[in-house]
């Protein structure tokens, strides 16, 4: 029986290394939803610092729109789903902030990121979250990742162990 996977990177990386299609570049795999517990540390070594400056120029970069998701996730009684879209390293993000009575889960839509790059996306997502529920007085829960395209090369394929490298000499 293969061991269990316990972190969301490690779930991605095993199911694109397994499900994902092949190409001269390395692996790829379309449509990928991933969980994530919103408290858990999953272990990652991203330096705290650099997610709280990224948190804090997205916050900056999208003032007004920011200002009004926080303060319609703390008043509004009627409503349970806050979206926000906004461009982060080049690439454009989609969150949903779902609020279910004294709880706040997050769904968020990446179009396109390399596997390696998921465990600073984790991390980032999850310190997101908990400064959104700090605000509306929530408690964070989970994060549903919808990834439109997920990649990894050959070569990180080779040093996780999910490929062998084969020397061909002509």
């Amino acid at each position: 029986m293969a061991p269990k996977l316990t972190d969301p990177n490690s779930f991605l990386q095993n199911l694109v290394s397994r499900k994902g299609k092949s190409d001269l570049f390395g692996t790829y795999l379309t449509g990928v939803n991933i969980l994530a517990n919103a408290e858990e540390d999953y272990g990652y070594g991203i330096p705290f610092d650099e997610i709280e400056r990224e948190i804090e120029n997205t916050f900056i970069n999208d003032r007004n729109d920011w200002n009004n998701l926080l303060v319609q996730t703390r008043m509004e009684r009627h409503e349970f789903l806050f979206p926000i879209s906004f461009v982060r390293s080049g690439e454009p993000y989609t969150v949903y902030f779902v609020v279910e009575g004294n709880k706040i889960s997050s769904m968020v839509f990446i179009p396109s990121l390399t596997a390696c790059e998921f465990k600073k996306e984790v991390v980032f997502f999850q310190a997101l979250l908990k400064e959104v529920s700090l605000f509306a007085g929530k408690t964070p829960t989970t994060l549903r990742f919808t990834l439109g395209a997920v990649s990894i090369s050959w070569d990180d394929l080779v040093d996780t162990g999910h490929a062998r490298a084969v020397d061909i000499t002509l």
